[in-house]
């Protein structure tokens, strides 16, 4: 049995670097959507936002529960990504997409970029942008994390949380060691659980203190290096084989490296029986319309893995292509 690449992360030690180096001010939170709920209370007048086409269901939540009324710009696939914003705003959520570059377009209103995915670029945020918020927990094998460019203070999330995640991420790593299908299924359970914990609850809460640690001392660049490494290797054994969303050369540092398939569900199943879990980004929330959402799938480049899994990945990839 091979070893398995993506999905969640295991429990890993914590690292010995300086730490995520994030704009100041700021707060770290639970998640994204507690970063969006929390600069949206800086802004109570706003009544109308734009979110683009193409994103996370998730990220709409705070928006409607803050009482703002939600449209969507154009953010599609043409042979390059193409976004268009037509209509007038309170706010525009920009998002910068799996950490190539991506310019901010003009805009008369409240800016809130959206950095999740530009988090370890050498260039995460746009000057113009008014607020900052990002989710941490995408990059690092954390229980939770969200980042925010206010000042905050909230309450720790739930013991319940941490034990399920904790757990959940420590299942893993004996997973990885030993393949037990019965750990797998524990913690697939456990992941399970604290997910659903997740999603329920955001509102008005804290990182947690384990979580708080690790980002602090995060080696930064050895992960940075680390991304970009296999992404190349990526890029140099699909070439010419695949459509990647974004070229190599607008690469600063990926989170993922995402690519287009019009048999997606079919390869993305390929990959699974083969140990290998890359997600799509994103479920089709029903009220966003993008072409991208039936062809995207995120090539797994993180700093868990090296040349040999990148390898891996290449090969699997093009037995079905």
């Amino acid at each position: 049995m091979v070893r398995e690449i993506g999905s969640e992360f295991h429990r890993m030690p914590i690292e010995s670097g300086q730490g995520l180096i994030f704009p100041q001010p700021g707060s770290l939170v639970f998640s994204g959507r507690t970063a969006i709920e929390t600069v949206l209370k800086k802004m109570p007048e706003a009544q109308t936002a734009l979110l683009p086409s193409y994103c996370c269901d998730s990220m709409l939540v705070p928006f409607r529960a803050a009482g703002i009324a939600v449209n969507f710009y154009d953010v599609k696939w043409n042979d390059g990504l193409e976004v268009r914003i037509d209509d007038s705003a309170d706010i525009l959520l920009w998002c910068n997409y799996f950490g190539y570059r991506n310019e901010l377009p003009e805009f008369d209103g409240i800016i809130v970029e959206d950095i999740t995915h530009s988090l370890l670029s050498s260039s995460p945020s746009h000057d113009r942008s008014d607020y900052l918020v990002a989710s941490v927990r995408k990059w690092e094998p954390i229980n939770c994390g969200g980042y925010c460019s206010v000042e905050f203070e909230g309450v720790e999330p739930s013991g319940e949380f941490v034990d399920f995640k904790t757990t959940a991420m420590k299942l893993k790593a004996e997973y990885l060691e030993n393949l037990d299908e019965r750990v797998k299924l524990e913690f697939l359970q456990m992941f399970g659980k604290s997910n659903h914990w997740l999603s329920e609850h955001y509102s008005g809460l804290s990182i947690d203190p384990w979580s708080n640690e690790y980002i602090n001392h995060v080696d930064m660049k050895h992960q940075r290096e680390t991304r970009r490494n296999n992404a190349k290797v990526l890029y140099d054994g699909l070439k010419g084989k695949i459509q990647f969303m974004f070229p190599i050369d607008d690469m600063d540092c990926p989170l993922f490296v995402p690519i287009l398939l019009p048999r997606r569900d079919e390869i993305r199943a390929h990959l699974i029986k083969n140990e290998i879990y890359c997600p799509v980004h994103w479920p089709k929330p029903k009220d966003c319309v993008s072409n991208i959402y039936d062809l995207e799938l995120s090539l797994i480049c993180d700093q868990r893995y090296g040349i040999v899994d990148m390898e891996r990945i290449v090969s699997t990839l093009k037995e079905v292509l």
